[in-house]
């Protein structure tokens, strides 16, 4: 859990540095929950050199891997994969995103978990977690869609309620009212998590090592927002 002195929550930059300790001290529960993303990264970074290569940068700016960058739930597939084969990858790819939104959460609370704990976990909530980020994702983009401005408010307001749902136990629209209810007067410190993944998400358009610097800094920077819920919670 975050500890600090100030009652201000701290920085943007100061959490990347307190969630990549968080990442080494818990490296191989890391390199197995996120050995998927990596395949990804390789994979794209392979794309470079073939005729898809383009594919990737364009999804890296989509509305898609925006709210992945900040819900944790990432099921894009590498650029030029089949359908049936995407599918199968994909399904693939999202138990292993609900299971690093676990994982980033019990570590950041100052737990050790290991592969164990966070399946046991899963089994008990991944159909209520995959429903919240699923709602999560309708009404942000829908408030996009609407008039830009409320999509991003809601960006704001929801952004914690996965993780009301793993603290508390709480069904889907609990979830919501909590994390509504939570984040009020800590725009800027949310915003300011959000922005900087979103900017380390842009190392993914350089040349050829774009997509291996852009999971490596994601993977650094994956506990940042789950220690702002700790610290939110601490100051609210």
């Amino acid at each position: 859990m975050v500890k600090k002195t100030s009652d201000k929550p701290v920085s943007a930059f100061e959490l990347l540095g307190k969630s990549f300790q968080l990442v080494k001290e818990n490296l191989n529960v890391f390199i197995l929950l996120y050995s998927v993303s990596a395949l990804f990264a390789l994979w794209n970074f392979l794309n470079w050199f073939t005729d898809d290569r383009t594919t990737w940068t364009e999804d890296r700016l989509s509305l898609n891997n925006w709210f992945g960058s900040f819900s944790g739930l990432q099921v894009d597939t590498p650029a030029g994969m089949g359908a049936g084969l995407a599918l199968v990858v994909g399904i693939i790819a999202l138990i292993f995103s609900l299971l690093q939104i676990i994982l980033v959460f019990r570590v950041a609370q100052g737990r050790k978990p290991d592969i164990g704990d966070i399946w046991e976990e899963f089994k008990k909530v991944w159909f209520k977690l995959l429903l919240l980020v699923i709602v999560m994702g309708l009404i942000v983009v829908v408030g996009f869609i609407l008039l830009i401005i409320p999509g991003v408010i809601f960006l704001w307001r929801f952004f914690f309620a996965p993780y009301v749902m793993l603290d508390h136990g709480t069904g889907v629209e609990e979830s919501l009212r909590r994390s509504w209810r939570m984040t009020k007067g800590f725009g800027w410190p949310i915003y300011s998590v959000i922005l900087l993944g979103l900017l380390m998400g842009l190392s993914g358009i350089i040349f050829y090592i774009g997509p291996i610097i852009s999971f490596i800094l994601a993977v650094a920077y994956s506990c940042a927002p789950t220690l702002r819920y700790w610290e939110v919670k601490r100051l609210s």
